[in-house]
């Protein structure tokens, strides 16, 4: 069995030689149209590493300043209300009126504070602690003490008490 001589035929040369000039261009496109987009993502890629990375640095600097005037502001904060909260008011059943007479008088002893900046108030925290339970408070001819179970400081000074009736 014989292979026939194609190479002798000019259809099948020209048909031949025109797969394989197909061939070759189809893959100089293929080759031309990757290499593009290849070449657009990876300059993409690198914009957006270099945005991010400006925006990572801006974000640092960002973090720096805030926590400085973070610290600025904490030693700057002021008390600027004072509250009393009476704790054992139904256990010990006062009228309303005395509670309130109470821990309006010991609202007033801590007047003096509003205004102060907190970081001295806490380092002072135990003579308030002292300067509210050592006064007696009188009401209606009645002596009562008080006692500071808890104290928040913040911009709001709470102050929370239980009223302890002398004699």
């Amino acid at each position: 069995m014989r292979i026939p001589p194609f190479f002798n035929r000019k259809g099948y040369q020209r048909f031949f030689a025109g797969m394989m000039l197909g061939i070759i261009l189809g893959w100089v496109f293929f080759l031309m149209q990757y290499g593009l987009t290849v070449e657009h993502y990876v300059s993409t890629i690198k914009n957006q590493a270099s945005h991010i990375a400006d925006l990572k640095e801006q974000i640092a600097q960002w973090k720096d300043t805030y926590e400085k005037s973070n610290e600025e502001n904490e030693k700057q904060l002021r008390v600027q209300k004072i509250k009393v909260y009476v704790t054992n008011n139904n256990t010990l059943r006062l009228p309303q009126l005395k509670v309130y007479e109470i821990s309006e008088s010991v609202q007033d002893q801590l007047e003096n504070l509003l205004g102060e900046d907190i970081e001295s108030i806490y380092k002072t925290r135990m003579l308030l602690y002292k300067a509210v339970e050592n006064k007696g408070y009188e009401v209606d001819g009645e002596s009562y003490k008080v006692m500071v179970t808890q104290l928040f400081l913040y911009t709001t000074l709470e102050v929370h008490v239980k009223i302890i009736p002398e004699g």
